[in-house]
């Protein structure tokens, strides 16, 4: 998914002082700074009073999750044009380009991936160190970028490439480049002279995917600690030595895990969803260790905690989170500023947070207290900040950035103003009286008994309220642009929160609660409710005066149903098996007659969630759709592999040689694919629609909603557009103005639509359907049901 971000102008005037001199922290050789443990002092730089943030430059990119390494007035990182991997240089003043390497073809992303490198430089004594994600390691000059020497890590060390390609970051240590390389035959983890490239020393057989290696001070010694798929190993850098091992258990996954410093002797790292803590201590036989605890408080995210003064900070989720470094207890967790990577200088945490912001925040357990912000990306990414010389870096999927940190203060962007405070509507006016009542709660639970209904609809102002004692609140839905929760604003002495939004008239939005950081609620006081995308989970909707609420979704009144039956089906070719279930219409046991044929993906939903039973009887007894059977497929357990990712044309293969002939072997079925489509929402949408062009000969016509690309099969699917036949498949293609989207991670299925939408009427295909005024998930897909059914099986 190399979504197209858009340069946003910056909002806010930075005052700046001039900075101080700085003593260190003018280079950030490595992803976890000089020291490999995400701390750096800068001469007191950020322990001012004020700080303040002022965007030096910014430059465009590409796709990667390469971070920064700093040194010698140059940044470099690496990155796809979508055509090929590079290795880029950077003038630290200025972002101007000096040199670029190529290290291979791009690597394209796949099941959810981005294209490019994922691993990051290292820089050391003026050459730069890299890894492309099929396996390349090389060695640059600094200066220029001409390639010193290069290894290929499946030809040189046997490695199996982990499934999103190879991950790790290299490190330099003395001599030694080390590089956790996943060889077989004891050579999971390899030392090699950093000068020539020649290996000095290899060591280990266990399995390595996306772990890097890190050198600690620990028990009063250097150590070398790599983390691989069922142990830790301490070794000695200069020699692969084994100076202690620590066997994980068989349910620990630490599939993505850099170790980070947690205090004197004692290491940490990410192990499944939880943070676990270790120290390290001399014994008779040299090193032992042992597990000091697990906190669940930090996790669930690639970021790295840092250490400060007894305490870690770091994420959980998204959540801004400090535990104590003794027993992993929780001192606090913020909402503000989001994002998902911070290092820390001068005590003081530096985040890239949410919407591209950099952030400077207290590094305290006392609470989050922010000092700077400033938006320099338009989005944010999974790549960690770095810091050199008064600067700090950050790049997402298509722009690197640098921020220079100076005294002064920032000046901050203009609050948002809500709709309760700026328009002279009963709810603002209720609220501003709050402020000088004498008995807040009293007056709160007058005003909540006077209403009726929930949420306010007061013309286009739509107030989302809830009531509770919580510690956190934050309100998601289609209404809000960015895609990302806002906090929900409460009246100070009460248990009342709010939040104003103008609303478009005739459209639906869905919304959550998110309760306490983690827990999403649908909205306790509004009782209209739709299906979520997953499990029990609801939504709640709000409908705006004048949109149409579907018919057709009713229980039907009287008459004569459809029936449903399912079996179980193996697929050969997939080597899975799934129960099918098929829709026969009203009076298919008793007519003879054959029946045209549509498949639907994701079938288990579209019976719960979208009430597509529902939807035939009422359309084919209401003579406005024809008979029809239609066969619902589940997906299978990996969901997104067939749904637009790696075995998307071998599912395809298997709806069109193995399933369909099966169907008509079973069911009284019209043998022409005039009479037989395929539907699918989402990533099963790229599914539907590659299955349709890929064997036009079974399938002549392809519905498809709220499409997602960026699973991998997105290119294949356009290459099958310019070599069809526009006359051999007919398309429905729908989407809502308020899709699904995230400006952090680049998703706005929206723009996937219309990418779609031109590439079908580029080709010559053209569609029906187009931008509904509703929101994604199934309160919206089912409502149309009837469009795509009349559009395919008229009544005749």
């Amino acid at each position: 998914m190399n979504t197209m971000l858009r340069f946003l102008s910056l909002c806010c005037v930075c005052l700046l002082s001039a900075a101080p001199s700085l003593d260190a922290a003018t280079e950030w050789p490595h992803l976890r700074g000089p020291n490999l443990d995400g701390r750096v002092t800068a001469g007191e730089l950020l322990g001012q009073e004020s700080v303040g943030l002022k965007l030096a430059w910014s430059s465009p990119l590409g796709s990667g999750y390469s971070g920064v390494a700093v040194a010698g007035g140059r940044a470099v990182t690496m990155y796809s044009d979508g055509r090929g991997d590079y290795a880029a240089a950077f003038d630290v003043e200025t972002g101007e380009r000096l040199w670029r390497y190529r290290i291979a073809a791009t690597y394209k992303g796949h099941d959810g991936s981005d294209d490019g490198p994922l691993s990051s430089p290292v820089i050391d004594d003026g050459v730069v160190y890299g890894l492309g994600p099929s396996g390349q390691l090389f060695a640059l000059g600094l200066g220029d970028g001409k390639e010193l020497w290069k290894k290929t890590l499946k030809q040189d060390f046997d490695a199996e490439a982990p499934d999103f390609g190879f991950t790790t970051t290299p490190l330099v240590e003395g001599n030694v480049l080390v590089v956790q390389t996943g060889g077989a035959a004891g050579k999971a983890i390899s030392g090699l002279d950093k000068k020539s490239g020649k290996l000095l020393w290899s060591r280990g057989d266990d399995k390595v995917e996306y772990q890097s290696p890190a050198v600690l001070e620990l028990a009063g010694r250097r150590q070398l600690v790599a983390i691989s798929g069922k142990r830790i190993q301490g070794l000695e850098p200069a020699t692969g030595k084994t100076l202690w091992e620590h066997e994980l258990g068989e349910e620990d996954f630490a599939g993505s895990s850099t170790p980070g410093y947690a205090g004197e002797s004692r290491f940490l790292t990410t192990i499944g969803a939880a943070v676990a803590v270790f120290q390290v201590d001399k014994s008779m036989d040299g090193f032992e260790v042992q597990e000091l605890f697990r906190s669940k408080e930090l996790g669930g995210t690639y970021a790295v905690p840092v250490y400060h003064d007894g305490h870690l900070y770091g994420f959980r989720g998204q959540f801004l989170t400090c535990v104590n470094a003794e027993n992993g207890e929780r001192v606090w967790k913020s909402r503000p500023p989001g994002g998902r990577g911070l290092i820390l200088v001068d005590g003081h945490l530096v985040i890239f947070g949410a919407e591209g912001n950099v952030v400077v925040a207290a590094a305290t357990p006392e609470g989050y207290v922010e000092k700077a912000k400033l938006q320099a990306l338009d989005g944010s990414g999974y790549t960690w900040p770095s810091f050199a010389g008064g600067k700090v870096f950050v790049r997402n999927l298509e722009t690197l950035a640098a921020v220079t940190v100076a005294g002064g203060a920032t000046a901050a962007s203009p609050a948002s103003v809500t709709a309760a405070e700026a328009a002279p509507h009963e709810f603002g006016r209720f609220v501003q009286s709050l402020a000088e009542a004498a008995d807040k709660p009293v007056k709160v639970e007058q005003f909540m008994q006077s209403r009726t209904s929930f949420p306010i609809v007061e013309g286009p102002f739509v107030h989302f309220v809830y009531r509770g004692e919580v510690e956190d609140l934050a309100i998601a839905g289609t209404m809000i642009e960015s895609g990302l929760p806002e906090p929900m604003e409460r009246v100070p002495g009460t248990d009342l929160f709010h939040r104003t939004f103008r609303l478009e008239p005739g459209a639906r939005y869905e919304y959550q609660f998110n309760v306490n950081y983690d827990e999403r609620v649908p909205d306790p006081l509004n009782p209209r409710t739709v299906p979520g995308r997953f499990g029990d989970q609801k939504m709640s909707e709000v409908v705006m005066p004048g949109y149409e609420v579907a018919a057709h979704l009713r229980e039907p009144d009287g008459g004569r149903r459809g029936t449903l039956e399912s079996f179980d089906y193996k697929s050969e070719r997939l080597g899975n098996e799934r129960k099918i279930t098929v829709y026969l219409p009203p009076g298919y046991a008793e007519s003879g007659l054959k029946y045209p044929l549509l498949v639907v993906h994701q079938g288990p939903d579209w019976l719960e969630r979208g009430l597509m039973a529902n939807s035939l009887d009422n359309l084919i007894g209401g003579g406005r759709v024809s008979p029809l059977v239609v066969a619902f497929v589940p997906p299978a357990e990996q969901w997104w592999l067939e749904g637009g990712g790696s075995k998307t044309d071998d599912y395809a293969r298997m709806l069109a040689e193995e399933l369909v002939p099966h169907l008509e072997s079973k069911y009284r079925l019209v043998a022409h694919p005039g009479a037989r489509a395929v539907m699918g929402t989402t990533y099963f949408g790229v599914t539907a629609a590659y299955a349709a062009l890929k064997y036009p000969t079974v399938f002549s016509k392809v519905a498809i909603q709220s499409v997602a690309l960026g699973l991998g099969s997105d290119d294949a699917l356009m290459t099958l557009l310019e070599s069809a036949k526009p006359s051999d498949v007919r398309f429905y293609l729908d989407w809502n103005r308020f899709e699904a989207r995230n400006v952090d991670t680049s998703l706005d299925l929206g723009e996937d639509a219309q990418t779609l939408a031109a590439a079908l009427e580029q080709n010559g295909f053209g569609y029906s359907g187009g931008e509904a005024l509703d929101s994604f998930g199934w309160g919206s897909w089912r409502a149309r049901t009837d469009r795509i059914l009349e559009s395919f099986f008229p009544a005749e």
